[in-house]
C-alpha cells in the first residue's frame, strides 16, 4: 500500500453537515410511531410483486405508466409529472436545479430538516422565518423575499407541527415573487382538511411535492412525485439520476392506486379520528399541542424527552429532538391508525406522565433501602408505594416498576406498566425506560 497522507476536503455544501439519524431509545420496539409511516398495504399487492416474476429486476425501469396514471387522476399532461426515489429525492432536484451561490430558499423554522440540507449541497443559502402554531407567517415572508429568493418552501401540513398554511398563501407568495419557484410541498395532504393541490397547480410558478409513503403505506418503496410546469419539471428530470424509481416500486405504487377499494379512505378516517383522541389526552395533562392536520400529533413540554422514554419503557417509539435548538422540548406522535395500538398509546403517555403508584422490587439488590427511602420522601401526586417481590401479575393501571431485574422489566412491558432500571448493570436495553439511582430522580420525572 502506497505511504502517503491523503489531504482531501469535502464540498462546502458538505463540510461540517453530519448524516441524517433519528436519535433513539434503545428498548426493544414493537409499536413504531417516530416515522410517520401509514399502515400495511393489502397482502395482495406482496403476491403481487411475486407473480410480476424475476424479469422485473432484469429490466431498467420506466416510470412512464405511473406517470400518466398520475396525471389522468390530476387532469395533466404527463410532462408534468415527475416520479421520485421519495418526495425527498424531488426536492433535492428542487433545490439543485435553482439554487446555487447567491440564490437563496425563503422557508419557515421549524419545517423538513432535509430542505437546508439540500439547499446547502446545492451550493444556495437560505432565510428562516419562525412558525411554530397559528396563522402561517405569510407577511413576515413577503418582507424577506429580495431578486435572490429562487425557493420558497411552504410545507403544509408542516413537519414537524403539522400545521397548515391557508391556500391564500400560496396565491400571495406566487404574485409576489414571479421570480422564484414556490414550492408546496404537501406529504401530508391527505390527512388534512383540505387539499388544494389542483389549486397551486393553477400557478405559473409552483410546485407540488406528493408522496406515496404516508396515506398509501408504501415508504418502503420510496415513491414520491412532483407536479408542475412542464419547463421545471423538465428542470428537475435534468438534476437527478435516470432511473431514480425501481421497477418493483413503480409496480407496486402503480398496483396500490389501481386497487384501492376505499382502504386508504378508511385509514386516513381512522387517522384522524386517532389524532382528536391524541389532542384530548394531551389537553387533559396540560400539554401544550398545535392543531397538526398531519398524521401525527406535535407537543411541547419538558416533560417530552421523559415521555419518549417511558413510552420505549412499553415499547412504543416517537419522536423527540434531544438539543435542537427550538425543538428540544417538542414531541411527534404518529398517529397509529387501529384503536387498539391507540389505547396502548394513551395509556403509556397517561402513565408516563399521571402515575397511580410506584413499585419497588425489593428482591433486587438494594430494593429494600430503596423502598425505605421512597417512603420516607414520597413524591408529590403519588398516593401509593408499593413494595413487590419480582411479581408485577397483581398490578394494574397506571404505575412505574422500579427493580435491578431483566426479567422483571421485561413482564412490567408486557404489563403496559413502565419499568425503571436501579443498581449497576445498564438495562435501558433490556426495556428499562431509564437508570434510576435514588427516589429524587423519579421525583425528577414528575411534572
Amino acid at each position: 500500500m502506497a505511504q502517503f497522507t491523503a489531504q482531501i476536503t469535502p464540498s462546502p455544501g458538505v463540510a461540517g453537515v453530519k448524516p441524517y439519524s433519528v436519535p433513539r431509545h434503545r428498548a426493544p420496539i414493537d409499536l413504531k410511531l417516530d416515522a410517520n409511516e401509514g399502515e400495511a398495504p393489502p397482502e395482495q399487492l406482496f403476491q403481487r410483486l411475486v407473480a410480476l416474476g424475476p424479469d422485473i429486476m432484469r429490466r431498467y425501469p420506466s416510470a412512464m405508466e405511473l406517470q400518466q396514471a398520475l396525471a389522468t387522476r390530476l387532469n395533466l399532461d404527463p410532462s408534468q409529472v415527475i416520479l421520485t426515489a421519495g418526495a425527498d429525492d424531488a426536492l433535492d432536484r428542487l433545490c439543485r436545479a435553482v439554487l446555487q451561490p447567491g440564490k437563496r430558499l425563503l422557508l419557515t423554522n421549524p419545517s423538513f430538516e432535509m430542505l437546508t440540507r439540500y439547499a446547502k449541497l446545492a451550493g444556495g443559502e437560505f432565510d428562516e422565518i419562525p412558525w411554530m402554531d397559528g396563522p402561517f407567517p405569510v407577511d413576515a415572508f413577503l418582507e424577506r423575499i429580495t431578486p435572490e429568493t429562487a425557493l420558497i418552501a411552504v410545507v403544509t401540513p408542516n413537519n414537524p407541527t403539522g400545521t397548515v398554511a391557508a391556500r391564500e398563501v400560496i396565491s400571495r407568495l406566487a404574485k409576489a415573487a414571479p421570480h422564484a419557484i414556490i414550492l408546496a410541498d404537501l406529504a401530508y395532504v391527505e390527512f388534512a382538511d383540505e387539499d388544494y393541490t389542483d389549486y397551486c397547480l393553477g400557478f405559473p410558478n409552483v410546485i407540488v411535492t406528493r408522496t406515496f409513503s404516508k396515506a398509501w403505506g408504501l415508504a418502503g418503496l420510496r415513491v414520491g412525485y412532483a407536479l408542475g410546469p412542464e419547463e421545471y419539471i423538465g428542470w428537475m428530470r435534468a438534476a437527478g439520476g435516470p432511473y431514480a424509481v425501481s421497477r418493483p416500486s413503480l409496480a407496486l405504487s402503480l398496483a396500490r392506486l389501481e386497487a384501492d377499494q376505499g382502504d386508504s379512505a378508511r385509514f386516513i378516517a381512522q387517522i384522524r379520528e386517532d389524532r382528536g383522541r391524541l389532542h384530548e389526552m394531551l389537553d387533559s395533562l396540560g400539554i401544550a399541542h398545535t392543531d397538526s392536520q398531519a398524521n401525527f400529533a406535535f407537543a411541547q413540554s419538558p416533560q417530552c424527552l421523559w415521555i419518549r422514554d417511558a413510552l420505549a419503557g412499553v415499547g412504543i417509539s416517537v419522536r423527540a429532538y434531544p438539543g435542537h435548538p427550538t425543538l428540544g422540548n417538542a414531541l411527534r406522535i404518529t398517529c397509529p391508525g387501529d384503536r387498539h395500538d391507540c389505547d396502548r398509546l394513551l395509556h403509556g403517555i397517561a402513565s408516563a406522565v399521571r402515575p397511580e403508584w410506584i413499585a419497588v422490587d425489593v428482591t433486587s439488590p438494594n430494593g429494600a433501602d430503596f423502598l425505605l427511602a421512597l417512603e420516607e420522601n414520597r413524591p408529590q401526586g403519588i398516593s401509593r408505594i408499593l413494595s413487590i417481590e419480582g411479581d408485577v401479575s397483581a398490578l394494574s393501571g397506571r404505575g412505574w416498576v422500579v427493580t435491578g431485574r431483566r426479567d422483571v422489566i421485561e413482564a412490567a412491558r408486557k404489563g403496559a406498566l413502565i419499568p425503571l432500571g436501579m443498581g449497576d448493570t445498564d438495562l435501558e436495553e433490556f426495556g428499562a425506560a431509564r437508570m434510576i439511582s435514588n427516589p429524587k430522580d423519579l421525583e425528577a420525572l414528575l411534572p
